[in-house]
C-alpha cells in the first residue's frame, strides 16, 4: 500500500500546526486564570515579614502592571510569553530566563540520559521475553517493570533514599553536588566524581520507572510479527532465530520511537516529585518552590516551556506515524 502524497501528507502537517498552535493559546490561557485564582499574592510573606512597606508593593505592581485591569495583563502576557520575553523574577529579582535555563539544563542532564538508557535497554529486553513469549523470564519482567511503572515515582525514590542512601550509605541521598563543591561551567559541573555520587540514584529510579511502558511496547510489537508472513519467508531461507528475532524487533520500532518522541517531550516536565525528593536542582522542583511563592512571571514560563515540549512532542509522533506508517490515513478518515 502506498504512504501518502505529497499534498496529503502537507494537509495533514498544516491541520496538526493549527491544533498544536491553538493547544498552546488554551495552555496559556489555562495557566494565567489559574495562578490569577490563587488566594493571596506573592507579596504578601514579604509584607508580613516587615521587608516591603505597603507603597513599595504598590510601586512593583506597577513596575509588573498587576495593577492594571485583567485583560490588559492577559493580552501583555500574551505578547510577552508568545515572544519567550519570560521578564523578571518577582521574588528573586533576576530575569526569569536566567532563573529556569540552568535549572532545565539540570533536568535534561538528568532525565534525558535515563530516558536513552531505558528505551534501548527496555527495548530489546522486551523484544527478547516477547520473542520467548511464556518465559519465567517474561512474565518476572512484566511483574517487575509494571508494579515499578504504577508505584508513584516519590514512593520509589524515597525507598531507595531509604535503603542507599540512610541503610547502607552508598550515596548521598539529596542534591547535586557536595555543599563544600563549587564548580563552575559544565564541565567541571557534569565531568566529576562528586556529581557522578550524587547522579547515580536519581538516574537510576529514572531508569526503573520508564522501563515498563518500553518493555510492553517491544514484547507486544515482537508477538504481533512473530507470525507474520516475512517472517515465514525468513524462516524457509534458513535464517537463525536471532536473525528473526532482529527482524521483528526492526519492524515493530515505529511505536516505540513514537512513543519515545512523546516522553522527549514530555522530559521537560521533569519527574517533579522525583527531583523534590532528591532535592535535585532542575526545572521541576523548581516550579514546585515558585508556585508556593506566588512567583507568576516564574511559574507562567516554566509551565509553558513544559506544556509547549509535550505539544511539540505530540506533533512529531503524528507527523512520524503520518511518514512512515502507510495505514495511518492523513485525510482523518481512518486507515487508509
Amino acid at each position: 500500500m502506498e504512504g501518502p502524497t505529497v499534498s496529503e501528507f502537507q494537509r495533514f502537517l498544516a491541520k496538526r500546526l493549527a491544533i498544536s498552535i491553538v493547544l498552546t493559546l488554551v495552555a496559556v490561557s489555562v495557566i494565567f486564570v489559574v495562578l490569577r485564582l490563587l488566594p493571596g499574592s506573592p507579596f504578601e510573606s514579604l509584607v508580613t515579614a516587615g521587608n516591603l512597606s505597603q507603597q513599595q508593593i504598590t510601586e512593583i505592581r506597577a513596575m509588573y502592571g498587576l495593577d492594571q485591569p485583567m485583560w490588559r495583563q492577559y493580552l501583555s502576557y500574551l505578547q510577552s510569553i508568545l515572544l519567550f520575553q519570560f521578564g523578571y523574577s518577582i521574588l528573586r529579582s533576576q530575569p526569569v530566563w536566567g532563573v529556569l535555563a540552568p535549572r532545565l539544563v539540570n533536568t535534561l542532564i538528568l532525565l534525558v540520559p535515563a530516558l536513552v538508557t531505558t528505551a534501548v535497554l527496555s527495548s530489546l529486553l522486551g523484544m527478547y521475553v516477547g520473542w520467548n513469549r511464556g518465559s519465567k523470564l517474561e512474565k518476572l519482567s512484566i511483574i517487575a517493570t509494571t508494579f515499578l511503572r504504577s508505584t508513584p515515582v516519590f514512593i520509589t525514590g524515597i525507598l531507595f533514599v531509604i535503603i542507599f542512601a540512610y541503610n547502607l550509605e552508598l550515596v548521598p541521598a539529596f542534591g547535586m553536588r557536595s555543599i563544600s563543591a563549587s564548580p563552575e561551567g559544565y564541565v567541571e559541573t557534569f565531568a566529576s566524581l562528586d556529581f557522578l555520587h550524587h547522579y547515580i540514584l536519581p538516574f537510576t529510579v529514572s531508569v526503573l520507572y520508564y522501563s515498563g511502558d518500553f518493555l510492553l511496547l517491544a514484547r507486544n510489537g515482537v508477538v504481533e510479527k512473530r507470525g507474520s508472513e516475512f517472517l515465514k519467508l525468513h524462516r524457509a531461507k534458513g535464517l537463525s532465530e536471532m536473525q528473526q528475532l532482529a527482524r521483528a524487533g526492526r519492524n515493530s520500532m515505529l511505536p516505540i520511537l513514537t512513543y519515545f518522541a512523546l516522553r522527549l517531550g514530555m522530559i521537560f516536565q521533569g519527574l517533579i516529585l522525583l527531583e523534590v525528593v532528591f532535592g535535585w536542582p532542575g526545572i521541576g522542583r523548581e516550579l514546585v518552590l515558585a508556585i508556593q511563592q506566588q512567583d507568576y512571571p516564574l511559574v507562567q514560563a516554566a509551565v509553558f516551556i513544559m506544556a509547549l515540549a509535550v505539544i511539540v512532542a505530540n506533533l512529531v509522533a503524528d507527523v512520524l506515524y503520518a511518514y512512515f506508517d502507510p495505514t495511518v490515513s492523513t485525510s482523518g478518515g481512518g486507515a487508509a
